[in-house]
Protein backbone atom coordinates (compact mmCIF):
# COMPACT_ATOMS: atom_id res chain seq x y z
CA UNK A 1 0.00 0.00 0.00
CA UNK A 2 1.32 3.26 -1.00
CA UNK A 3 1.78 6.04 1.39
CA UNK A 4 0.86 9.40 0.65
CA UNK A 5 0.91 13.05 2.30
CA UNK A 6 -1.56 15.75 0.69
CA UNK A 7 -0.79 19.37 2.41
CA UNK A 8 -2.71 22.49 1.49
CA UNK A 9 -2.23 26.01 2.84
CA UNK A 10 -6.33 25.66 2.50
CA UNK A 11 -9.00 26.45 5.80
CA UNK A 12 -11.28 24.32 5.44
CA UNK A 13 -13.64 26.42 6.77
CA UNK A 14 -13.89 29.15 4.10
CA UNK A 15 -15.60 29.72 1.28
CA UNK A 16 -13.23 28.82 -1.44
CA UNK A 17 -13.38 26.63 -4.60
CA UNK A 18 -9.87 24.98 -2.77
CA UNK A 19 -11.76 23.35 -0.11
CA UNK A 20 -13.60 21.00 -2.73
CA UNK A 21 -10.84 20.16 -4.65
CA UNK A 22 -8.28 19.37 -1.39
CA UNK A 23 -10.98 17.17 -0.23
CA UNK A 24 -11.94 15.35 -3.37
CA UNK A 25 -7.92 14.92 -4.57
CA UNK A 26 -7.45 13.25 -0.90
CA UNK A 27 -9.96 11.41 -0.96
CA UNK A 28 -9.51 10.12 -4.86
CA UNK A 29 -5.98 8.51 -3.43
CA UNK A 30 -7.78 6.88 -0.62
CA UNK A 31 -10.37 5.57 -2.32
CA UNK A 32 -8.24 4.37 -4.81
CA UNK A 33 -6.19 2.57 -1.94
CA UNK A 34 -3.03 5.04 -0.35
CA UNK A 35 -3.30 5.45 2.79
CA UNK A 36 -3.18 9.21 2.61
CA UNK A 37 -3.21 12.02 4.90
CA UNK A 38 -4.03 15.27 4.51
CA UNK A 39 -2.99 18.55 6.02
CA UNK A 40 -4.79 21.38 5.91
CA UNK A 41 -5.94 24.66 8.00
CA UNK A 42 -8.68 25.80 9.83
CA UNK A 43 -9.72 29.05 10.99
CA UNK A 44 -11.77 27.73 14.23
CA UNK A 45 -9.70 25.37 16.64
CA UNK A 46 -12.75 22.89 16.51
CA UNK A 47 -13.06 22.78 13.54
CA UNK A 48 -13.26 18.77 12.67
CA UNK A 49 -13.00 16.51 10.01
CA UNK A 50 -16.90 15.65 11.26
CA UNK A 51 -17.76 19.13 10.20
CA UNK A 52 -16.23 18.59 6.59
CA UNK A 53 -18.25 15.28 6.09
CA UNK A 54 -21.28 17.10 7.12
CA UNK A 55 -20.28 20.04 4.46
CA UNK A 56 -19.83 17.54 1.27
CA UNK A 57 -22.89 15.28 2.99
CA UNK A 58 -19.94 12.47 2.92
CA UNK A 59 -17.79 9.98 4.84
CA UNK A 60 -14.18 9.73 4.63
CA UNK A 61 -13.02 6.44 3.44
CA UNK A 62 -10.73 5.04 6.20
CA UNK A 63 -7.53 5.52 4.32
CA UNK A 64 -7.88 8.99 4.44
CA UNK A 65 -6.03 10.86 7.57
CA UNK A 66 -6.74 13.75 9.08
CA UNK A 67 -4.44 16.77 10.08
CA UNK A 68 -6.37 19.98 10.29
CA UNK A 69 -3.80 22.44 12.38
CA UNK A 70 -5.67 25.62 13.04
CA UNK A 71 -4.38 29.16 11.63
CA UNK A 72 -1.21 30.25 13.98
CA UNK A 73 0.11 34.01 15.15
CA UNK A 74 3.91 33.71 16.65
CA UNK A 75 5.05 36.72 17.53
CA UNK A 76 2.48 39.08 16.18
CA UNK A 77 3.02 37.63 12.45
CA UNK A 78 -0.45 35.49 11.03
CA UNK A 79 1.56 33.39 8.24
CA UNK A 80 1.16 30.24 6.37
CA UNK A 81 4.66 29.52 7.00
CA UNK A 82 4.20 28.37 10.44
CA UNK A 83 1.86 26.01 8.63
CA UNK A 84 4.33 24.36 6.75
CA UNK A 85 7.08 24.55 9.41
CA UNK A 86 4.87 22.25 11.52
CA UNK A 87 3.37 19.98 8.82
CA UNK A 88 7.40 19.56 7.74
CA UNK A 89 7.99 18.12 11.09
CA UNK A 90 4.97 16.34 11.10
CA UNK A 91 6.12 14.79 7.98
CA UNK A 92 9.51 14.31 8.83
CA UNK A 93 8.22 12.08 12.08
CA UNK A 94 6.13 10.16 9.79
CA UNK A 95 9.11 9.20 7.19
CA UNK A 96 11.27 8.65 10.26
CA UNK A 97 8.55 5.13 11.33
CA UNK A 98 7.17 4.41 8.27
CA UNK A 99 8.67 5.68 4.67
CA UNK A 100 6.25 8.21 2.41
CA UNK A 101 6.20 6.96 -0.73
CA UNK A 102 5.19 10.91 -1.80
CA UNK A 103 4.41 14.32 -0.40
CA UNK A 104 1.98 16.65 -2.96
CA UNK A 105 1.01 20.10 -2.62
CA UNK A 106 -0.38 22.15 -4.88
CA UNK A 107 0.62 25.80 -2.63
CA UNK A 108 3.74 27.54 -4.62
CA UNK A 109 4.53 28.61 -1.15
CA UNK A 110 4.99 25.15 -0.09
CA UNK A 111 7.79 24.74 -2.93
CA UNK A 112 10.82 24.99 -0.87
CA UNK A 113 9.60 22.46 2.01
CA UNK A 114 8.85 20.10 -0.70
CA UNK A 115 12.32 20.65 -2.00
CA UNK A 116 13.84 20.71 1.31
CA UNK A 117 12.37 16.80 2.13
CA UNK A 118 13.60 15.39 -1.12
CA UNK A 119 17.05 15.90 -0.56
CA UNK A 120 17.65 15.47 3.05
CA UNK A 121 14.84 12.64 3.73
CA UNK A 122 14.62 11.65 0.13
CA UNK A 123 10.74 11.17 -0.28
CA UNK A 124 9.81 11.90 -3.76
CA UNK A 125 7.66 15.02 -4.14
CA UNK A 126 5.15 16.57 -6.58
CA UNK A 127 3.63 20.07 -7.15
CA UNK A 128 0.16 20.37 -8.74
CA UNK A 129 0.13 23.77 -10.07
CA UNK A 130 -2.89 25.92 -10.35
CA UNK A 131 -1.73 28.49 -12.27
CA UNK A 132 1.55 29.16 -14.07
CA UNK A 133 4.48 31.47 -12.61
CA UNK A 134 7.70 30.28 -14.68
CA UNK A 135 7.50 33.17 -17.56
CA UNK A 136 5.47 36.18 -16.14
CA UNK A 137 6.02 37.97 -19.57
CA UNK A 138 2.77 35.58 -20.71
CA UNK A 139 0.92 36.65 -17.98
CA UNK A 140 0.09 40.67 -17.56
CA UNK A 141 -3.44 39.36 -15.95
CA UNK A 142 -1.47 38.53 -12.86
CA UNK A 143 -1.08 40.80 -9.52
CA UNK A 144 2.36 42.23 -9.86
CA UNK A 145 3.25 41.76 -5.96
CA UNK A 146 2.34 37.90 -6.08
CA UNK A 147 2.96 36.97 -9.14
CA UNK A 148 6.39 37.95 -8.55
CA UNK A 149 6.51 36.14 -5.70
CA UNK A 150 5.23 33.03 -6.99
CA UNK A 151 7.68 33.63 -10.14
CA UNK A 152 11.15 32.93 -7.62
CA UNK A 153 9.92 29.86 -5.94
CA UNK A 154 8.31 27.90 -9.67
CA UNK A 155 11.76 29.30 -11.27
CA UNK A 156 14.36 28.44 -7.79
CA UNK A 157 12.66 25.09 -7.14
CA UNK A 158 10.38 23.36 -9.55
CA UNK A 159 13.97 21.75 -10.83
CA UNK A 160 14.57 20.46 -7.40
CA UNK A 161 11.07 18.48 -7.25
CA UNK A 162 10.36 14.87 -8.45
CA UNK A 163 7.69 15.99 -10.68
CA UNK A 164 4.12 18.32 -11.27
CA UNK A 165 1.12 17.02 -11.34
CA UNK A 166 -1.18 19.29 -13.82
CA UNK A 167 -4.50 20.01 -14.28
CA UNK A 168 -4.94 19.00 -17.67
CA UNK A 169 -2.73 18.85 -21.19
CA UNK A 170 -2.42 22.48 -22.36
CA UNK A 171 -0.92 23.26 -18.56
CA UNK A 172 1.48 20.80 -18.93
CA UNK A 173 2.76 21.19 -21.89
CA UNK A 174 4.00 24.98 -20.60
CA UNK A 175 5.47 23.82 -18.31
CA UNK A 176 7.93 21.04 -20.30
CA UNK A 177 8.99 23.83 -22.14
CA UNK A 178 10.68 25.45 -19.48
CA UNK A 179 11.60 22.00 -17.51
CA UNK A 180 11.84 19.96 -20.16
CA UNK A 181 14.26 17.33 -18.30
CA UNK A 182 11.76 16.88 -15.36
CA UNK A 183 8.58 14.57 -15.32
CA UNK A 184 5.55 16.65 -16.17
CA UNK A 185 2.33 15.15 -16.36
CA UNK A 186 -1.29 16.27 -17.06
CA UNK A 187 -3.67 14.56 -13.82
CA UNK A 188 -6.94 15.94 -14.43
CA UNK A 189 -9.47 16.38 -11.22
CA UNK A 190 -12.85 15.04 -11.25
CA UNK A 191 -15.77 13.95 -9.25
CA UNK A 192 -16.97 11.65 -6.67
CA UNK A 193 -20.06 10.11 -8.08
CA UNK A 194 -22.85 10.18 -10.71
CA UNK A 195 -26.02 11.31 -8.94
CA UNK A 196 -29.50 10.58 -10.45
CA UNK A 197 -31.01 11.60 -13.13
CA UNK A 198 -34.20 13.79 -13.53
CA UNK A 199 -36.12 12.94 -16.53
CA UNK A 200 -37.99 16.03 -16.38
CA UNK A 201 -34.89 18.75 -16.92
CA UNK A 202 -35.38 18.87 -20.84
CA UNK A 203 -38.93 20.27 -20.67
CA UNK A 204 -37.57 23.02 -17.58
CA UNK A 205 -35.21 24.80 -19.08
CA UNK A 206 -33.35 26.28 -16.36
CA UNK A 207 -29.61 27.48 -17.02
CA UNK A 208 -27.38 26.93 -14.26
CA UNK A 209 -23.93 28.34 -13.46
CA UNK A 210 -21.96 27.43 -10.39
CA UNK A 211 -18.85 28.85 -8.91
CA UNK A 212 -17.40 32.18 -8.28
CA UNK A 213 -18.92 35.30 -10.22
CA UNK A 214 -15.35 36.83 -11.02
CA UNK A 215 -15.45 39.09 -14.15
CA UNK A 216 -12.98 35.97 -15.82
CA UNK A 217 -15.78 33.17 -15.36
CA UNK A 218 -18.05 35.00 -18.10
CA UNK A 219 -20.95 35.25 -16.04
CA UNK A 220 -22.26 38.69 -17.67
CA UNK A 221 -21.76 36.64 -21.46
CA UNK A 222 -24.48 34.33 -19.93
CA UNK A 223 -27.10 37.49 -18.89
CA UNK A 224 -26.24 38.77 -22.41
CA UNK A 225 -27.20 35.25 -23.68
CA UNK A 226 -30.82 35.37 -21.71
CA UNK A 227 -31.64 38.99 -22.74
CA UNK A 228 -31.12 38.16 -26.39
CA UNK A 229 -33.32 34.66 -25.76
CA UNK A 230 -35.94 36.72 -23.82
CA UNK A 231 -36.31 39.10 -26.81
CA UNK A 232 -36.81 36.40 -28.69
CA UNK A 233 -39.61 35.04 -26.63
CA UNK A 234 -37.68 32.62 -25.11
CA UNK A 235 -38.58 31.16 -21.90
CA UNK A 236 -35.62 30.52 -19.91
CA UNK A 237 -34.52 31.01 -16.29
CA UNK A 238 -30.49 30.86 -14.70
CA UNK A 239 -29.72 30.20 -11.28
CA UNK A 240 -26.38 31.24 -10.50
CA UNK A 241 -25.02 28.47 -7.80
CA UNK A 242 -22.00 30.92 -6.27
CA UNK A 243 -20.97 34.40 -5.50
CA UNK A 244 -17.97 34.33 -2.89
CA UNK A 245 -18.98 37.71 -1.00
CA UNK A 246 -21.16 40.67 -1.20
CA UNK A 247 -18.69 42.44 -3.77
CA UNK A 248 -18.71 39.66 -6.83
CA UNK A 249 -22.64 39.05 -5.84
CA UNK A 250 -23.97 42.82 -6.10
CA UNK A 251 -21.56 43.38 -9.09
CA UNK A 252 -23.94 40.51 -11.05
CA UNK A 253 -26.70 42.20 -9.45
CA UNK A 254 -26.45 45.53 -11.30
CA UNK A 255 -26.08 43.96 -14.10
CA UNK A 256 -28.50 42.21 -14.01
CA UNK A 257 -30.90 44.67 -13.12
CA UNK A 258 -29.91 46.94 -15.85
CA UNK A 259 -30.80 43.98 -18.25
CA UNK A 260 -34.57 44.24 -17.03
CA UNK A 261 -33.76 40.11 -15.75
CA UNK A 262 -34.51 39.99 -12.24
CA UNK A 263 -37.43 37.92 -12.31
CA UNK A 264 -35.23 35.25 -14.53
CA UNK A 265 -32.10 34.99 -12.41
CA UNK A 266 -31.61 33.69 -8.84
CA UNK A 267 -28.59 33.66 -7.18
CA UNK A 268 -27.75 31.82 -4.14
CA UNK A 269 -24.55 32.85 -2.59
CA UNK A 270 -21.85 30.64 -1.61
CA UNK A 271 -23.39 27.68 -0.06
CA UNK A 272 -22.45 24.11 1.30
CA UNK A 273 -21.72 21.53 -1.81
CA UNK A 274 -24.11 19.23 -0.49
CA UNK A 275 -26.51 22.24 -1.62
CA UNK A 276 -24.80 22.90 -4.48
CA UNK A 277 -25.99 19.22 -5.58
CA UNK A 278 -29.44 19.77 -5.00
CA UNK A 279 -29.66 22.33 -7.22
CA UNK A 280 -27.60 21.01 -9.80
CA UNK A 281 -29.99 17.85 -9.91
CA UNK A 282 -32.70 20.98 -11.11
CA UNK A 283 -30.37 22.53 -14.39
CA UNK A 284 -31.08 21.36 -17.64
CA UNK A 285 -28.10 23.04 -18.80
CA UNK A 286 -24.45 23.64 -16.97
CA UNK A 287 -22.72 26.83 -18.40
CA UNK A 288 -18.97 27.66 -18.84
CA UNK A 289 -18.95 31.20 -20.37
CA UNK A 290 -15.39 31.75 -19.52
CA UNK A 291 -13.29 34.81 -20.81
CA UNK A 292 -10.75 34.49 -22.92
CA UNK A 293 -7.67 35.42 -20.81
CA UNK A 294 -4.45 33.47 -20.66
CA UNK A 295 -5.35 31.46 -17.47
CA UNK A 296 -8.72 30.77 -18.63
CA UNK A 297 -7.14 29.47 -22.23
CA UNK A 298 -4.29 26.87 -20.87
CA UNK A 299 -4.64 26.17 -17.12
CA UNK A 300 -8.09 25.89 -15.78
CA UNK A 301 -9.92 23.01 -14.97
CA UNK A 302 -13.20 24.24 -13.95
CA UNK A 303 -15.02 22.31 -10.78
CA UNK A 304 -18.27 23.57 -12.38
CA UNK A 305 -17.49 21.10 -15.38
CA UNK A 306 -17.14 17.69 -13.15
CA UNK A 307 -20.23 19.14 -11.04
CA UNK A 308 -22.08 18.90 -14.55
CA UNK A 309 -20.42 15.62 -15.58
CA UNK A 310 -21.19 13.83 -12.43
CA UNK A 311 -25.34 15.46 -12.76
CA UNK A 312 -24.91 13.79 -17.03
CA UNK A 313 -25.92 17.49 -17.39
CA UNK A 314 -25.15 18.88 -20.67
CA UNK A 315 -22.47 21.58 -21.44
CA UNK A 316 -22.57 24.97 -23.45
CA UNK A 317 -19.18 26.47 -22.46
CA UNK A 318 -16.21 28.55 -24.52
CA UNK A 319 -14.20 27.09 -27.18
CA UNK A 320 -10.55 26.95 -25.26
CA UNK A 321 -7.70 24.96 -25.21
CA UNK A 322 -8.52 24.12 -21.62
CA UNK A 323 -11.84 23.10 -21.94
CA UNK A 324 -11.23 20.79 -25.36
CA UNK A 325 -9.04 18.67 -23.02
CA UNK A 326 -12.11 17.14 -21.64
CA UNK A 327 -14.91 17.94 -24.15
CA UNK A 328 -15.88 17.82 -27.19
CA UNK A 329 -18.03 20.31 -29.05
CA UNK A 330 -20.90 18.33 -30.52
CA UNK A 331 -20.48 15.35 -27.55
CA UNK A 332 -20.84 16.21 -24.38
CA UNK A 333 -22.94 19.52 -25.33
CA UNK A 334 -21.73 22.54 -27.49
CA UNK A 335 -18.78 25.01 -27.83
CA UNK A 336 -19.28 28.63 -28.41
CA UNK A 337 -16.79 31.47 -29.22
CA UNK A 338 -15.90 33.24 -25.66
CA UNK A 339 -17.21 36.37 -24.90
CA UNK A 340 -20.01 36.35 -27.15
CA UNK A 341 -23.47 36.22 -26.38
CA UNK A 342 -25.17 35.66 -29.40
CA UNK A 343 -23.52 32.57 -30.18
CA UNK A 344 -23.96 31.43 -26.24
CA UNK A 345 -27.33 32.30 -27.07
CA UNK A 346 -27.72 30.45 -30.11
CA UNK A 347 -26.45 26.95 -28.57
CA UNK A 348 -28.90 27.36 -26.09
CA UNK A 349 -31.20 27.39 -28.43
CA UNK A 350 -29.75 24.40 -30.36
CA UNK A 351 -29.75 22.41 -27.53
CA UNK A 352 -33.16 22.36 -26.40
CA UNK A 353 -34.70 21.96 -30.26
CA UNK A 354 -34.67 18.58 -30.29
CA UNK A 355 -35.08 16.13 -26.71
CA UNK A 356 -33.83 13.12 -28.68
CA UNK A 357 -30.75 14.84 -29.31
CA UNK A 358 -30.85 16.46 -25.69
CA UNK A 359 -30.64 12.18 -24.42
CA UNK A 360 -27.72 11.68 -26.62
CA UNK A 361 -25.62 14.78 -25.32
CA UNK A 362 -27.28 13.31 -21.52
CA UNK A 363 -25.32 9.96 -22.40
CA UNK A 364 -21.69 11.48 -23.35
CA UNK A 365 -21.50 13.17 -20.07
CA UNK A 366 -22.25 9.35 -18.39
CA UNK A 367 -19.56 7.93 -20.86
CA UNK A 368 -16.99 10.58 -20.24
CA UNK A 369 -17.59 11.10 -16.72
CA UNK A 370 -16.54 7.52 -15.94
CA UNK A 371 -12.99 8.12 -16.03
CA UNK A 372 -13.30 11.34 -14.08
CA UNK A 373 -14.13 10.33 -11.18
CA UNK A 374 -12.41 10.93 -8.09
CA UNK A 375 -11.50 6.83 -7.50
CA UNK A 376 -10.22 6.17 -11.58
CA UNK A 377 -8.56 9.98 -10.98
CA UNK A 378 -7.14 8.64 -7.84
CA UNK A 379 -5.42 5.80 -8.63
CA UNK A 380 -4.33 7.32 -12.10
CA UNK A 381 -2.46 9.87 -10.01
CA UNK A 382 -1.12 6.73 -8.03
CA UNK A 383 0.13 4.80 -11.22
CA UNK A 384 2.16 8.55 -12.35
CA UNK A 385 3.73 9.10 -8.90
CA UNK A 386 5.07 5.20 -9.17
CA UNK A 387 6.27 5.22 -12.91
CA UNK A 388 8.31 8.89 -12.29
Amino acid sequence: MMRIAYLNKVKMDEALPAVNFTFFNALGLAQAGAETHLFVQANHPDFSCGDVQSLFGMDSPPLLNWHILPVQKKWGIRSNQWFYRDVIKHLRRMHNTTPLDAVISRDPGALPYLARLRSRLGIPVFYQPHNFYVDLSLRPDLNPRNARKYHLLEKRYIGRLSGLLCLQESQAELYRRYFPTLPVMASPPGFVRFEDYDPGRFRRRLLGYSGSLQLKKGVKVLIDALDILQNDGGDYQVILIGGRNQTEIKEIESYIIAKGLESRVEITGWISFKEVNTLLKKISVGVMPLTDIFYNRYLTAPNKLFDYLSHTTPVIGSDLPSIRDFIKNGHEGILVEAENGKALAAAITEIFADEMKYKQFVDACRQTGEKYLWKERGRAMLNLIRES
